[in-house]
Order: C-alpha cells, then structure tokens, then sequence
C-alpha cells in the first residue's frame, strides 16, 4: 500500500478515536453545596476556583476579496508580504484553509487542512472578475477549472500505481491530497519532503514556527516577473490543467532565484464506500546540487530566529546560541 495512504488512513483513525471519547469532568461543588457560616472568618476565595485556558489560535491573510471555489482553484487578489516566510511566496491553499494537524513520518512533512467555511464563489462571478483583465486569463481557469470537477476525465488507477511511483521519487517534491465529493473539490492534506526545504532553504525548525505561528505554508513559485499579474496567472492555470510544465524559476528564502525542471504527475482513486473521488497530486523539482546549500539553511535559521552564533564546539557537536539585541519583525 502506498505509503502516504498508510499515513493517512492511520491519521483519519487517530482522528476518529480523538472525536469519539466522551470527556469526563468531575463535579464540582459550590457554595451551595459547602457548608458556609455567615458572619465567620472564611476565607471566601476559597470557594471559587479560577481556571485561564490559553490558546494561540493562527491568523490567516486578510482578504478584501476571497474566492471558494468548488473546483478548488486558489488565486490571490492581493498578498501582504508581511506574512511571507522569508522570500518565499505564500501558498495559495492558506487563503481557504486552516493547517489543522501537523505530523512528521520520516523525511515526509504531512500538514492535514480543513476548509476556511466561507460562501462558494459562482463560475459567473469569477468569469465576469478575470474577463476585465484578458479572455485568455478566463479560458485557462475554465480549463483548470473542468480539470478539477469533470469526473468523466478522472483516470481511475489502483493503490498499486501509486506506490510504484513513490518508490521512483528520489528529488525534492510536494504533493497534495484532494477529494472531490459530491462535486465539491476540497484539499485534505499537504505533504513535502526534506529535499523540498532544503532547496528552498529552509529547515524543519523554521518551518514549524513559521505555520503555528502564522497558519500559512510556504511555496516557492517565483513568476516571469510580467508587469501583467494576469499573463503569470493564465500560465499557472493552464499548466496545472494539463500537468505539463517545464523549466520554471523558483525562489529561495534569502530571495535567489534559480532555474528547475518541475514535472506533475496525479492519480485519481475511487472509495465506493462513500462516494468519493481522492486526487493524489504530485510536483516532483529536478534541481542542481549547487542550489541545495547546508551552510546557507543554517544562517537562514539564525537569520529567521533572530540569533547570532556564539559557539561551535566541533569536538563536542554542542552548538551556543544568543539572541541579537536588535529586535527583528518576522
């Protein structure tokens, strides 16, 4: 069985059981049921117990304009930079989703999502908003679009595709896990590889603080740098429905841009028990070693965490750590 349907199949169970427990809180008693006598010298704070609950809960990007859409295509209106990781972009899924379990299962970071719920955005709508900017930017969503939500063009494999195809992946990649229910198209989980953070130079360690922190996730798509958004966007959607593209230009987390050689490959399975389509979307990056740079990640670190390196002790491998006294905006 393939090994990212093994993880998920175990993180859905594991889900399940959470839901299912019944909690048990005890009984407390209160003033009515204390014996109290008036007028004695009872330490009244006694009878009441205060308990503070903290919880960080992640923001997300805010948006004058948002689209859901049930073919599940995520584009930006416009983009704070302040909520970027570095150089890298932000991805698309953060607009309409919220990062809901974080696992780590060998070198495969799994984010688990669940939908910002939000009113769906109608095909007229989005056609009359990206028709003012060009027809060719409407007709490449529209391909993207029935890419997405025509299920007479799903090609049905088995499990056994699948696993034939992650034993061949020896490069950085990112795949996403979508289903398709009821003809509604929704992202259930993100996954990427340590080989993806360390080309976009990045560790674990930033990784984690930048999404509990944020709730968004990184991406590191850098454009044609075309003064028209709409001509890059057009690109975008019309590659991604035909899973064909070719040398594109990534960004790093220090802002270099270097050259890759991106292919896409997706399988469609089908669950007969409730009716639903899951997509398994892969994007595997053919880079050059020069551009993967240990040395780089680990400044990037310092950098992001707003320290300096104080000692190294390669006899010991124990590494010190200061915080700058200059405060840094993340």
């Amino acid at each position: 069985m393939s090994s990212f349907l093994t993880i998920q199949k175990t993180i859905n169970k594991e889900k399940n059981e959470e839901l299912s427990k019944q909690i048990q809180k005890k009984k407390r008693k209160n003033q009515y049921t204390l014996e109290f006598n008036f007028g004695s010298n009872i330490d009244v704070t006694q009878l009441k117990e205060i308990i503070v609950i903290t919880q960080n809960i992640p923001q997300f990007i805010p948006q004058n304009i948002v689209f859901r859409l049930n073919s599940n295509i995520q584009f930006p209106v416009m983009v704070d930079s302040e909520y970027q990781l570095g150089f890298l972009n932000i991805d698309p899924h953060s607009y309409n989703y919220k990062v809901a379990r974080y696992d780590k299962y060998n070198s495969y970071h799994i984010f688990n999502l669940e939908p910002i719920h939000r009113a769906f955005t109608s095909l007229e709508i989005i056609k009359e908003v990206l028709m003012k900017e060009e027809v060719q930017l409407f007709e490449s969503f529209e391909q993207f679009h029935q890419k997405n939500t025509d299920i007479s063009k799903y090609n049905i494999v088995n499990e056994t595709k699948l696993v034939e195809f992650e034993r061949n992946i020896q490069c950085p990649f990112t795949l996403y896990i979508q289903n398709n229910k009821n003809g509604i198209v929704s992202t259930t989980a993100r996954i990427m590889n340590d080989a993806y953070l360390q080309m976009i130079g990045i560790n674990e360690e930033m990784l984690k603080d930048y999404v509990f922190k944020t709730g968004m996730l990184p991406q590191s798509f850098a454009g044609d740098e075309n003064s028209r958004w709409s001509q890059t966007l057009a690109q975008i959607f019309k590659s991604n429905a035909s899973l064909t593209f070719g040398q594109l230009m990534l960004v790093n987390y220090q802002g270099q841009k270097f050259p890759v050689q991106l292919q896409s490959q997706n399988f469609y399975l089908f669950n007969q028990d409730d009716n639903t389509y899951t997509e398994y979307l892969y994007y595997y990056y053919n880079v050059e070693q020069k551009w993967i740079n240990n040395k780089q990640i680990e400044e990037n670190s310092l950098d992001y965490f707003n320290r300096k390196l104080v000692n190294n002790n390669e006899d010991t491998n124990e590494v010190e750590y200061q915080k700058r006294c200059k405060y840094r905006k993340l």
